[in-house]
């Protein structure tokens, strides 16, 4: 089923992302419609919006795949990896069986869960990604670019392959002209959104606690730079 476009589509606008923000993350999450966060370059609004949430238009989307009746499906989550994680997948859970979708929710912790979809025995992973080089490359390159040699598709478990992404992200790899590399990034990241390669959740919101005397930048990247440490 997760071959036909229509279905990731239903599965996608069936996840209420807003209760999941208000009530499981406690609005320490920020929703989002692409793989990068927008301090990230080749970042777009346009490629970071939404399909709405809707399971009425997911219920038919399934039915014009021929599930009328919904399926069952494997789904496999990380344990304390993120943010209230099997809290997540739970309630992803809840809202598929609303449209019919039986999704079978094993929590794995984290020592094992990666190498476990590594070797593609998940039919629905949650995964999260960061991007400390700060260029949409390195996610496209890792998640959406057919298995290949070297980085590329390494995290691409879902075995995604499009061969208009693979030129993307090969020719992004040489390409010099900053502004056609950009507006190549771009395009990857709408690609992705326009096929649902993923479905995308929410970019983590990480706090902080420290002491009133304690004054520190809190980085993007959440690093700690000790030389944006003021203790008062």
């Amino acid at each position: 089923p997760l071959k036909d476009l229509r279905v990731r589509k239903a599965l996608y606008q069936a996840i209420d992302i807003q209760s999941i923000q208000r009530v499981v993350l406690r609005g320490l999450a920020q929703p989002t419609g692409t793989l990068i966060a927008n301090q990230v370059n080749g970042w777009t609004k346009k490629a970071d919006v939404r399909y709405p949430y809707d399971p009425k238009a997911a219920q038919k989307l399934l039915a014009d795949a021929g599930y009328p009746n919904g399926f069952e499906v494997d789904f496999a989550c990380s344990a304390g990896r993120y943010i209230n994680d099997e809290q997540l997948c739970q309630a992803i859970t809840s809202h598929w069986a609303k449209v019919g979708v039986k999704a079978k929710l094993r929590s794995l912790p984290f020592a094992t869960y990666f190498p476990m979809i590594q070797r593609y025995e998940a039919s629905i992973y949650m995964l999260g990604w960061g991007v400390p080089t700060f260029d949409a490359l390195y996610s496209l390159q890792s998640l959406v670019r057919s298995v290949s040699t070297g980085g590329d598709g390494n995290y691409n478990v879902g075995r995604y392959s499009n061969p208009r992404m693979d030129y993307i992200v090969d020719r992004v790899k040489t390409e010099t002209d900053l502004p056609v590399r950009n507006r190549l990034l771009t395009e990857g990241l709408q690609l992705q959104n326009d096929t649902v390669a993923h479905i995308p959740l929410h970019n983590q919101v990480i706090p902080w606690a420290m002491k009133k005397n304690v004054e520190v930048v809190h980085r993007p990247d959440n690093r700690l730079d000790w030389t944006l440490i003021k203790v008062n």
